[in-house]
């Protein structure tokens, strides 16, 4: 009689456990393994992105908790890069593209212009004015033949919401434990006697 709620109890603290484990555990495969933060592709050349809030200890990418004055820092983790000159530009909506050049004006938040970059490092302050999607915009260039282009979506104040799941499943698996307890308790009390 008492099966059905201990195998509910024990389903609960099992989704429990995997949520925690699942939250703590990033699935991004340098985040996991080199705890290398965002990485953006320019063409086959990677970059580091950061991006730090005031008050934060550590950085935030790609969910940043809240909108606000914040610097974005991008570091060529390809030497190359440091040879090439780089243009960054923040922009608002996800679906820009750095191939658009000057339409993207109207829509742009941050821009620094080509320029090379030695040490491999680039700065950037920027305000997230508000809640939503953002996508930062780097092109690389040697200055001759060859320029890449790469992007990294980033989001202000829309945390994913997993958690939610996690309890909507262990909700649904605790009222159908229950109910077919009082189920199964209403139908032994429905059944005739036997006498020996």
């Amino acid at each position: 009689m008492f099966g059905i709620g201990r195998l509910a109890a024990a389903l609960i603290l099992g989704i429990a456990i995997l949520g925690a484990r699942a939250e703590a555990q990033d699935t991004s495969f340098m985040d996991m393994n080199m705890n290398m933060g965002c990485m953006l592709m320019a063409g086959m050349h990677e970059m580091q992105l950061s991006v730090y809030q005031a008050g934060a200890l550590d950085d935030s990418c790609p969910e940043i908790p809240y909108p606000g004055a914040a610097v974005v820092t991008l570091t060529a983790v390809s030497k190359e890069l440091r040879d090439m000159t780089a243009e960054v530009r923040i922009v608002r909506g996800a679906e820009a593209d750095a191939a658009a050049g000057a339409s993207l004006g109207p829509i742009t938040l941050a821009y620094l212009p080509p320029k090379n970059y030695p040490t491999g490092v680039i700065t950037l302050p920027i305000n997230f004015d508000q809640p939503g999607k953002y996508a930062v915009l780097v092109t690389v260039s040697d200055g001759k033949d060859m320029t890449m282009s790469g992007r990294l979506v980033v989001t202000v104040a829309q945390e994913t919401h997993k958690w939610v799941f996690v309890f909507a499943f262990a909700g649904i698996v605790l009222a159908a434990s229950f109910g077919y307890y009082f189920w199964d308790l209403n139908r032994k009390k429905k059944l005739p006697i036997k006498s020996g």
